[in-house]
């Protein structure tokens, strides 16, 4: 190969080189202004702006699709099936006003479905997303074909859910059109106590899947005596409190207040708990926790968060609570707080209960529920 034509190909080389890297460049900055725009909505419509009113019980697509969401086109439901099988689904393909015929490769995908599948299209594209959620961790099972003409082929799902074990459970899938950019939109809000939210946008542009980028959104908590997500009495079949004649409203509001300093101040809530109480009151509450005879957690050390001793409000659960002092009814009680728990799930709620001394050992005497809930956006971020 001669002089001219190596330096010839070198050249052709790093152009294309260039041009790919543009390319790809152009496409996160289209993803990033996309997230932007829709963090822009959901700040915009988010109805809570104080802690005493509690954010969106909907995923967030959801909440913007009820309202006028400029620039947010959502994917509708061309179809729905619900008990997905082979021949049920070529049968009903073939009596659509504009029937198709589903490539051998894309009828061996959906046969990895089970339960009701509904069948959404992608704003801009040629796409259709076969989508299923299933078990009780609500786990998406998503399989994408191309429409042209009368031929349905399977189409890759994004790269990155290959090896993301799980990274499709407990979240809402949607597929939208944002600012004219076709995506799919994964809202990890849930019920637990992390108060925040990731919307992982992952768009399809010239013929692939793109890389994703998110909008990660923080909340304050808004909580609630009343109002719980589950029932929690009902579930863990409680007995009836024995408070003492003038009932379990002082304790219920201590409660409360021993909730929401945990929340703000996880290590640092017992020492301003102990600072306002008097010497007497303080032996008393070191007598109860040495009566009780359980874990202390109140010394999790600041760069840790294991399960033994978790440093974070996020990570005290039912079952590994937070001893912390309770005055009320001009006493000292031993109390504990940590989040609800069902399995290997944690709620965002919090259970709070109050022990009294009983001989050289503690007894249980009330047990509350208290809610906590998404409340005022408190940051967004986009990356």
């Amino acid at each position: 190969m001669s002089l001219l034509r190596t330096v010839k190909s070198a050249a052709i080389a790093s152009l294309v080189t260039v041009a790919l890297a543009g390319g790809a460049q152009a496409a996160d900055n289209a993803c990033r202004s996309a997230a932007r725009h829709l963090a822009n909505l959901v700040s915009h419509a988010w109805p809570s702006w104080n802690p005493n009113t509690p954010g969106s019980a909907r995923d967030m697509v959801s909440m913007l699709s009820r309202k006028s969401s400029p620039g947010l086109v959502a994917g509708t439901a061309r179809f729905k099936l619900a008990e997905y099988s082979r021949p049920a689904f070529t049968k009903f393909v073939k009596r659509l006003p504009r029937p198709f015929t589903p490539s051998g490769e894309l009828l061996k995908a959906l046969d990895e479905l089970q339960g009701e599948v509904t069948f959404f299209n992608l704003p801009g594209t040629d796409l259709v997303a076969a989508n299923n959620i299933g078990g009780t961790a609500n786990c998406n099972s998503t399989v994408f074909f191309s429409l042209r003409g009368a031929h349905a082929n399977l189409v890759p799902a994004p790269r990155g859910w290959l090896d993301d074990v799980g990274g499709s459970c407990g979240l809402a899938r949607s597929f939208a059109s944002v600012d004219g950019l076709p995506v799919i939109i994964d809202d990890s809000l849930d019920s637990g106590p992390s108060l925040a939210s990731t919307l992982t946008l992952t768009p399809w542009g010239n013929g692939k899947w793109r890389t994703p980028c998110a909008a990660r959104f923080v909340f304050a908590p808004h909580f609630d005596m009343a109002k719980t997500l589950n029932d929690w009495p009902a579930l863990d079949n409680w007995e009836a409190n024995a408070c003492g004649s003038a009932g379990c409203g002082e304790f219920q509001r201590a409660a409360l207040e021993l909730v929401k300093q945990t929340q703000q101040d996880r290590i640092g809530v017992e020492d301003h708990l102990l600072a306002a109480m008097t010497a007497a009151q303080r032996e008393q509450y070191q007598r109860l926790k040495r009566a009780a005879d359980r874990p202390d957690l109140t010394d999790a050390t600041a760069d840790g968060d294991d399960a033994g001793k978790p440093k974070t409000a996020a990570r005290l659960t039912d079952t590994n609570p937070l001893l912390l002092p309770m005055v009320a009814d001009n006493r000292v009680w031993l109390a504990s707080v940590g989040h609800f728990t069902i399995g290997w799930r944690v709620f965002a709620d919090w259970k709070v209960t109050v022990e009294a001394a009983e001989a050289d050992k503690t007894r249980e005497i009330a047990r509350f529920a208290i809610g906590m809930t998404q409340g005022p956006m408190a940051g967004v971020s986009v990356k």
